[in-house]
């Protein structure tokens, strides 16, 4: 397939637009309340960024509807303020315009100035890895500005980076003359992925979107189907093309390729494995054929598996570990944070731009508190603390992400979760008798308590297996069976902290009941109410 003078238009940066612009009408999303558009927060024009409005038009359009902070010298702002107004973006945006003036530059072959270029763009790129580097890992961020920061750097790192070595190459090869012996500047870059981790086989993973970028002296080019392949890691994976399925795909006009059907025809449980892609091209430089095989970087990662029941727990901890650690034994704690609440969002099937429960730093507080007996002063965690730490709270995501209405439960603030036994007491002390909340177990792993208030002071009933084993029995159908509980505290959460609300439990959970209420189960005699096992 040829694509005509496929470098002009290889960077594209409009791909990497996913970031979650302020306006007017919202900010972050989640709990009404929760967040809010910040005091002075004005519509903004490039010129007071100090960027060439030029440089940030795409066909012919200037962005609109976008807010940042007030307009502050760049020198003035920290990195938080950078990315939670936006200037990265707009860093990004002038970096590109950069990038294809040195593509100008060599094609006019002004070798001095793409040199200097070529050192002052790598500066400054090496400065934003480092900036984004510090902000993940000493900084607790909400979930939008992590998910936000992540595409910053896949930006910088896929595109940027990639298409600034590619041109250095031109240059090194045009200072050296040597026509000869040619290193044909390509390279098979993955420009966007969808979300990895745990996955049941036979499932669409990806999309995967891929581009071939070349040197600026590059003038035609032809590709071969691409194909993927899956990379070992930890154990051995058969590598032949029974493992993947609707694995070839052919580039489009626009120099891209996506799969978005690609599937794992077995499991790999309870391995992380990668993928790459390779694809055979040739391109013309000046009078000159090309032929080269060039491979992409290797994929995040995925676990492959054929029983979610039982396989689930397990993948998402190996999958959260390895991204989370990485070649790392031990992370700072605000880096552990920030993964940590990524992959609790995908746990709990939440957008992370859009959240409708986000996770906060009092509920990581109260999981590190009932592990490790310390809040946030705990400076670094380390993997075997992990681990500690995901076999105690990974069952009970578990049931949150899969038992029939716990989910609408947690996003609702019927399952209060992040709550210790201490504070449910202090609380339904003010509260009459019958009503209660549901609270995470401080020291059984994957269960819950039902806090409450009864005749005889505040109790605490940890739910059994056999109360909600039954698939026919939901944790709703075992609560509206038992009329001692007869309103519900739903959890709210505002800056100023937690706020309560009171509601009747039937006329919340009724239209889910599977039983008449004729039917349900009568109270138990206070003399004999077996709700008294203390947790």
């Amino acid at each position: 397939y040829i694509v005509n003078n496929l470098s002009r238009n290889q960077l594209d940066f409009d791909n990497y637009q996913q970031f979650s612009f302020r306006d007017e009408e919202s900010y972050g999303g989640g709990v009404p309340g929760l967040f809010h558009v910040p005091e002075g927060m004005i519509p903004f024009a490039p010129e007071q960024l100090g960027l060439a409005p030029d440089n940030l038009e795409q066909d012919g359009e200037r962005p609109s509807k976008r807010f940042c902070t007030a307009p502050l010298p760049t020198q003035q702002l920290s990195p938080l303020d950078k990315l939670t107004g936006n200037h990265y973006f707009m860093v990004l945006r002038s970096l590109e315009s950069k990038v294809r003036s040195m593509r100008t530059n060599l094609l006019q072959f002004n070798t001095l100035l793409v040199e200097q270029q070529c050192m002052q763009l790598r500066e400054e790129m090496n400065r934003l890895t480092d900036e984004f580097m510090a902000l993940k890992s000493g900084a607790y961020l909400r979930a939008v500005d992590f998910d936000n920061l992540l595409s910053l750097e896949e930006a910088l790192q896929s595109t940027l980076f990639v298409q600034h070595s590619l041109y250095e190459l031109d240059l090194q090869q045009m200072k050296n003359q040597d026509f000869g012996n040619v290193e044909v500047p390509l390279h098979l870059s993955i420009v966007s992925q969808g979300n990895a981790g745990p996955i049941f086989k036979e499932k669409p993973i990806g999309p995967f979107t891929l581009r071939i970028m070349t040197g600026a002296a590059v003038s035609q080019v032809r590709c071969d189907p691409v194909q993927p392949e899956i990379v070992e890691t930890s154990q051995r994976i058969k590598r032949n093309n029974s493992d993947l399925e609707n694995q070839r795909t052919t580039f489009k006009e626009n120099g891209q390729v996506t799969f978005s059907d690609l599937k794992f025809s077995s499991g790999t449980f309870p391995n992380l494995i990668r993928l790459k892609f390779r694809a055979t091209v040739t391109v013309n430089i000046g009078n000159n054929k090309y032929t080269k095989t060039v491979e992409s970087a290797h994929t995040k990662p995925y676990i492959s598996m054929t029983n979610t029941g039982s396989q689930w727990k397990d993948a998402a901890g190996t999958w959260m570990k390895g991204d989370c650690f990485g070649d790392s034994y031990e992370v700072t704690l605000p880096w552990f944070w920030n993964y940590f609440q990524k992959h609790f969002l995908t746990a709990t099937k939440q957008d992370p731009q859009n959240v409708k429960r986000p996770l906060h730093l009092r509920d990581f507080e109260f999981m590190l508190n009932a592990k490790f007996g310390q809040g946030l002063e705990k400076q670094t965690i380390n993997q075997k603390e992990f681990q500690q730490l995901w076999d105690w709270i990974g069952p009970s995501i578990k049931k949150i992400r899969y038992q029939k209405h716990m989910l609408w439960m947690f996003e609702q603030g019927f399952l209060a979760c992040f709550v210790t036994r201490q504070e449910a007491t202090d609380q339904l002390q003010q509260e009459p008798v019958g009503t209660f909340l549901i609270r995470l177990s401080e020291r059984l792993e994957g269960e819950f308590v039902v806090s409450y208030t009864h005749a005889t002071g505040v109790r605490h009933y940890l739910v059994q297996p056999e109360d909600i084993s039954d698939k026919k029995k939901t944790l709703i159908d075992f609560l509206g069976q038992n009329k001692i509980w007869t309103t519900f505290l739903q959890i709210g959460m505002l800056p100023t902290g937690i706020v309560w609300h009171k509601l009747p439990k039937d006329k919340i959970l009724e239209k889910h009941y599977k039983k008449p209420t004729s039917k349900q189960a009568k109270a138990p005699k206070v003399s004999s109410n077996p709700y008294d096992l203390i947790l």
